[in-house]
Parts: C-alpha cells; structure tokens; sequence
C-alpha cells in the first residue's frame, strides 16, 4: 500500500502562495523552504493571483536580481554593525592600532569574514596574516629582551619595598652589569603599572621661636654641601603620629654624605631631644667635630641656653635659618619627606616603643647603608663616605 498522500489547509496553501506573491521571491526559493513540490507551489500561487482584486506583478529577471542584490547588501550591512558594535569600545579613542586591530579580527574570525574585517578597520588583509603568522614564532630577540628587563624591574622594585621609581631602579639595573637607558626602563614601567612612590605637599609645624632668642647667624646660607665631611650637620625635629599619641624625632644629617648621623626619639619637644641627637652624632664621629656647623630652623630648642652650652662644650658652631623659610633647611625637610613617604605612612604603629623600633631600623638599614641618593651618584650615604675616605687616604 503507497505511502498516504499529504494533505494541506486552505489556510497553509493561501499562506505558502503569498510568500511569494507579496516578496516577490522565486517558487522554487520558496518550495524549498517550506518543503513542497514546486508544481504544487505554483498551482497554489495562480490558484491566489486569480482570486485577488489587483494582484501585484510578476517580478521579472532583472528586477528579481536586484533585489537579490539588495538582501545581500543588507545582510552585509547588518554584519557590519555588529562588528563595529563589538570593536567599539577599541574605536572610541580614535583610530585602532594595527596590532589591536588584527587581535580584533583573529577573535572574531569564525563569526566575521575576514575581508570584509580588514575594510572595516583599514588595515591589510596581509599585515593580519603575517601577524598571525608571527603569533605561533619564538619570541622575536627584541620581544624577549623586554620580556627579561620586565622582570628584573620587578624584583628591583620589590626589593626597595615598591619605593624605588626609575632613575634608582637604573642604577640597581646599571649596578647588575645591564646596558639600559632611563627612558627605557620608565617606558617599561609605565607599560606594567611599576611606579614608585612620590612625596605627598604636606610638612607639620614644628618650628618654635624662641620669644627671647640670642643672636645666631646663618652660617650656612643654603650651602649644606662643603665637599667634605663634618662641615656641616643639618637638623630639624618631627611629629610622628601613634596609638599612644604624638611621638617626636630629632635627627642630624651630614650635609656633604646625607647620612643620619645621630638621631632620638621624645614625648614632648624639650631641648633634650636635640641635644641628644646632636652628642650621638658627635660620638659617632668619635669626637673630632672642632668647626662643625651645626645648622637648624629658629625653633626654641635651637636657640636655647642649654643647646648653645652644650655646643660649646661640644666645640660645634650654631647657624640657624630665617623662620617660616623652609628652604634655609631644605636638606633635613628633604629627610622628612622621604622617611614619611618612603616608610612611616605606609606603617601603623601602636604604641611608642614599636614606632621607636621601626623607624631606627629603617635609618640604619635602609636609609644610610640601602636607599640611593641622587645626589651621591645613586649610591647609598655609607658607600658614599666609603669612596670619599678611600680617595682622601689614597691621595695622602
């Protein structure tokens, strides 16, 4: 027994017919589609046309072209918008990079043409190519040589606790035996988010005047460096701030090596914390300070009785500053900043005693023997007094 015939609505023929009537779409487009013979199609398409009032014309050949012409230009039309609709978050800032252009197109390759991707982002079809081409290579010499200077920026800057910016991370590179220019380590820093860090436009009052101040000279005139050492000490004192409250520090700078010399701590700005600061100082250059100038701000502490006995006794000259001009004691303000930016506000400290601790550790350890100065050639103060002591005993 043959298979059973099948069977359609009036609704489905009057339905198929008008997908080609009111499209102008062919009867055989149409047929396979729908999944119908074509003769029947087509006997359902004049069955229609008879039956309407003013049925629309047959369409002809060339007519039936362009309008394939058409589909076609607005299919493409429609790709392309979500193309661009997808690439444009790279597009917003202006024209794409070739390279980010080909990432483009190597991504989304199985959904796109890839001619009519290049069009779009004006770049060659062979430039992509040869770029993919490159994707599956060794790295390129120069590709690899950034790759390996990447990583020792990176542990360089580690090692300076994320401080250290690119003129220092230079010289610890240059130090390693690296041939490296400064523009080229910025360069790859700035390309791995690397930064070092930068002092903060904030300095505490601390300075004092003395209502009843003897005359002190400036002996110093903003001249801290003397080519030699012991020629001139600077000092200051500062607010540290703790969970037991406000913490003060003293400290003596060589103004020729920028070593701390001496330094301590206090609960209250009394002349004794300078003057401590000044005898350590003192001992730790075992005593032979006769001319020194001892050089600070016109706080009280600075123009005491007790400091001006205690230099006398120590055989240091006082020299002092105009007050509220900061630059007369530029290099230990200098100080400050890089121990409060480099260390101090990056910490907590609860109580006195770990802030006493913590700050001395960082002086001895990183500041005078690890941290490199600019002014010194970018070595440390200690290495720099090393070399200037062996130039000295060399030209005796």
């Amino acid at each position: 027994m043959g298979a059973k015939r099948k069977s359609y609505t009036p609704k489905y023929r009057q339905d198929a017919a008008h997908l080609v009537i009111d499209t102008g779409r062919t009867i055989v487009e149409v047929a396979g589609e729908i999944g119908v013979g074509q003769q029947l199609l087509g006997r359902w398409v004049a069955i229609e046309r008879s039956r309407m009032d003013d049925p629309p014309d047959a369409i002809d050949i060339n007519e039936r072209a362009e309008l394939e012409r058409l589909r076609r230009e607005v299919a493409e039309l429609r790709m392309d918008r979500e193309f661009l609709k997808k690439s444009g978050g790279l597009l917003r800032h202006g024209e794409l990079e070739p390279e980010r252009a080909f990432e483009v197109i190597e991504a989304e390759k199985a959904t796109y043409d890839v001619t009519r991707m290049v069009d779009l982002l004006e770049v060659s079809r062979s430039g992509y190519y040869a770029w993919a081409a490159r994707q599956g290579a060794e790295p390129e010499p120069r590709a690899a040589r950034r790759a390996d200077l990447t990583v020792k920026i990176k542990v360089a800057h580690d090692a300076s606790d994320g401080v250290n910016g690119a003129p220092r991370i230079l010289a610890d590179l240059r130090e390693a035996g690296e041939v490296i220019s400064r523009k080229t380590v910025a360069k790859l820093m700035r390309a791995n988010e690397i930064r070092g860090i930068s002092p903060r436009p904030w300095r505490p009052v601390t300075t004092l005047p003395d209502a009843a101040t003897h005359s002190i000279p400036d002996l110093v005139e903003r001249r801290f460096d003397r080519g030699e050492l012991n020629a001139v000490w600077t000092s200051d004192i500062t607010y540290l701030a703790t969970g037991e409250g406000w913490l003060y520090l003293c400290a003596v700078r060589d103004g020729c090596s920028r070593r701390v010399l001496g330094y301590a701590f206090a609960d209250s700005l009394h002349t004794d914390v300078v003057e401590t600061a000044l005898r350590r100082a003192v001992t730790f250059r075992d005593g032979d300070t006769t001319g020194t100038i001892f050089h600070a701000d016109r706080g009280c502490q600075y123009t005491s009785a007790q400091l001006a006995e205690a230099a006398v006794d120590l055989s240091v000259r006082l020299s002092v500053g105009r007050t509220g001009v900061c630059w007369d004691n530029a290099q230990i303000e200098s100080f400050w900043s890089t121990l409060k930016t480099e260390f101090y506000d990056r910490h907590d400290f609860a109580t006195h005693a770990e802030a006493i601790t913590a700050v001395s550790t960082w002086i001895e350890t990183v500041y005078n023997r690890r941290r490199r100065h600019s002014a010194l050639g970018q070595i440390s103060p200690v290495a720099f007094e090393h070399r200037l002591s062996t130039a000295v005993d060399q030209a005796a």
